[in-house]
C-alpha cells in the first residue's frame, strides 16, 4: 500500500469518526506498517468495521497481511481422498469376513 492510499484511509477513518483525530507519530506507524498490505482488502476491512463498529478501527482490526502461500489445502484434499480410499478398502474387506452364526440373524448383509 502506498502513503497515498494509507493516508485516504486515516481521512475516512476520520471522516467516519469525527471524534478520532490522528496524531503525527500515529501516521508514521501507520505508513510503516500498511505498506505489507492490500489496499483494496485493507478498505474492505474497513467498510466492514465501519458498518459494525462505532469506534474507530484500530491497525490489528483492518490488517490483511499477505501470507506466504502454503499447500494445506492441497495436502487437505489428499488426506480426504486417502482417507475416503481406506475406507472403501476396509469396507471390501470387512464384506468379505464370514458373519459368525450368533450375528447371522440380526446382520443386513446376506451371508455367504
Amino acid at each position: 500500500m502506498t502513503k497515498k492510499e494509507v493516508f485516504q484511509l486515516l481521512v475516512l477513518i476520520e471522516s467516519v469518526y469525527p471524534h478520532c483525530t490522528t496524531k503525527d507519530e500515529t501516521i508514521q506507524y501507520w505508513f510503516k506498517i500498511c505498506s505489507e498490505m492490500d489496499y483494496e482488502k485493507v478498505m474492505a476491512k474497513l467498510k466492514k468495521h465501519i458498518r459494525i463498529s462505532r469506534f474507530p478501527p484500530t491497525i490489528s482490526d483492518i490488517a490483511v497481511f499477505t501470507s506466504e502461500e502454503n499447500d494445506c489445502p492441497e495436502k487437505l484434499q489428499t488426506w480426504i481422498k486417502e482417507g475416503r480410499e481406506r475406507i472403501k478398502r476396509e469396507r471390501r474387506k470387512a464384506n468379505l469376513r464370514p458373519i459368525p452364526d450368533w450375528l447371522r440373524e440380526y446382520s443386513t448383509r446376506k451371508s455367504n
